[in-house]
């Protein structure tokens, strides 16, 4: 996307939603950017749902196809998840790439990939997410070649059709003995009386900013999102215990996202203690939408609200008054009040530590 100049659009469908779909536009846009692209022109349109062959309306359609031309963008990225169908529709009217932000993301995610895992999870969730559409391509290509039974045109289609899906099978069957592989090294940490501690929160909240100074580490940090794919363990306290740096999550976060990095969840799951890590920087709008979308991420992989730590970060850069509103929109969520931090300055870490023996000591005596 290095070099596109690339039209955002959405269709919002909540009439009352004056400033929730700004800031998803927003977060949208800062991936687009971070693949190098330039966010030439923003266009949305408020319907009841999405038209099921354009997505927009007719009109708004006309209008696009008009700015396309005017502004010379060479992609378009929908906020909303795009069927197959859509996107066929809308590349062969608009004469540009399309795609929608489960694209975009997984785009983002090749290229912060560095190792194997990652590379094989991402590669099975582009595929899985591009065969429906492969299919349609494929079988509207080879219709006209179809010449009865086994002609060449549906030779050629399920040619295709099948090399996909056995490239599925063999990924599928790679990260299956990684995530066997990832669940016994979890046992033999617990057998030995380990204890695990996961970092988790949207992505550039300074987690891993917060792990280097936990443990002393200097891990990769930057301000492009998804810098970590991978579980980073470290020692934290003594030998048996570990800190873990896991994925950011992303507002609106798609199921098949989760899913497909399954792996990295395990850690989260299986984890004594979770860091639920916020950015204490963000405006009070932008921090109510990632606050709210991480809380239901977590209930939806089955976190244990006992388990977390609420922290807010980059405490530096903010004062006391927005600090003190901030705790209480987190209080008001049901969670106990977060351990102030600042990762850059090591302000608020001796509290956070002593958080963390306190509520291990605790659930040692509850195990007991």
């Amino acid at each position: 996307m290095h070099g596109e100049r690339v039209i955002v659009a959405y269709v919002k469908t909540n009439v009352h939603d004056h400033h929730e779909y700004l800031i998803k536009l927003e977060i949208l846009e800062e991936l687009v950017r971070s693949l190098g692209g330039k966010v030439v022109c923003r266009m949305v349109q408020v319907r009841k749902k999405p038209r099921v062959d354009y997505v927009f309306g007719k009109g708004k359609i006309g209008e696009l196809k008009n700015k396309v031309s005017e502004i010379k963008a060479t992609s378009i990225v929908f906020y909303n998840t795009l069927s197959s169908k859509q996107r066929w529709n809308l590349e062969r009217s608009l004469r540009v790439e399309v795609l929608d932000r489960y694209d975009v993301t997984l785009k983002v995610f090749r290229e912060a990939s560095q190792d194997v895992l990652s590379k094989l999870q991402i590669e099975m969730a582009a595929l899985k997410k591009m065969f429906p559409y492969v299919k349609l391509q494929a079988s509207i290509k080879y219709k006209r070649m179809r010449a009865g039974f086994k002609g060449g045109g549906e030779y050629a289609y399920h040619k295709q059709v099948n090399a996909i899906q056995r490239r599925i099978k063999i990924l599928r069957e790679k990260i299956e003995k990684c995530r066997i592989k990832k669940i016994e090294e979890i046992r033999k940490k617990k057998k030995l009386g380990g204890k695990i501690i996961a970092l988790v929160g949207h992505y550039n909240a300074g987690k891993t900013s917060l792990f280097n100074r936990l443990t002393g580490l200097n891990k990769p940090v930057s301000p492009s999102p998804f810098t970590t794919l991978s579980s980073k363990y470290a020692s934290l306290l003594d030998e048996n215990t570990y800190l873990v740096d896991t994925i950011g999550f992303v507002v609106d976060q798609d199921p098949r996202l989760i899913t497909s990095f399954e792996i990295n969840l395990i850690d989260i799951m299986n984890a004594d203690l979770v860091f639920f890590v916020m950015d204490a920087s963000d405006r009070n709008k932008v921090f109510d939408l990632k606050l709210k979308e991480v809380t239901n991420i977590l209930m939806d992989i089955g976190v244990n609200s006992e388990k977390l730590i609420p922290v807010l970060n980059k405490a530096d850069l903010v004062d006391e008054k927005e600090l003190v509103e901030k705790r209480n929109k987190v209080v008001d969520r049901g969670y106990s009040s977060p351990v102030v931090v600042s990762a850059l300055t090591g302000y608020g870490t001796a509290e956070l530590l002593s958080a963390v023996k306190s509520r291990l000591k605790r659930r040692l005596i509850l195990e007991v």
